[in-house]
């Protein structure tokens, strides 16, 4: 358990300036949970040898590590590394440079977690000004089928 808390501590990076505090605590005492400032996030796939890790970048602050859960406070969507296709977002493969911006709406895709059932060890990154939707497609109606 030492060493993985120590590989959690290793992996995680956490930069920000005077300016634009990052507010960092946890969910449960065991998921580290980062508010970045409400400003766009810019995604950066970092490859070195044997190594891969995610860094999201806002103007003033970054978070890097190999697996992060984005979200809203109350839901979590995976973005992760597959060390074939490269990062993954909602289980589809996005590019490095992809942006974040502070007022998008991402439409949720099956799969996705609450904040409050993530994991032990898990980093949650919250990004102010994104609307995670979770909203449920509308039920086909007789007419709809008949059409």
């Amino acid at each position: 358990m030492l060493r993985l808390a120590s590989a959690i501590t290793l992996l995680v990076v956490v930069v920000a300036f005077v300016d634009t505090p990052v507010r960092a605590g946890s969910l449960d005492s065991s998921v580290v949970q980062i508010r970045l400032p409400g400003e766009d996030a810019t995604l950066v796939y970092l490859e070195a040898p044997g190594d891969f890790t995610l860094r999201l970048e806002t103007e003033n602050s970054s978070v890097e590590s190999r697996r992060i859960f984005l979200g809203d406070g109350e839901v979590a969507v995976e973005l992760r590394i597959d060390p074939v296709k490269g990062p993954l977002f909602q289980g589809e493969e996005i590019h490095s440079g992809h942006v974040f911006k502070k007022d998008a709406t991402i439409k949720l895709r099956p799969g996705y977690k609450k904040a409050s059932e993530l994991r032990p060890g898990s980093v949650y990154v919250i990004l102010p000004g994104v609307t995670f939707d979770a909203a449920k497609p509308k039920a086909l109606t007789l007419e709809d089928l008949l059409q």
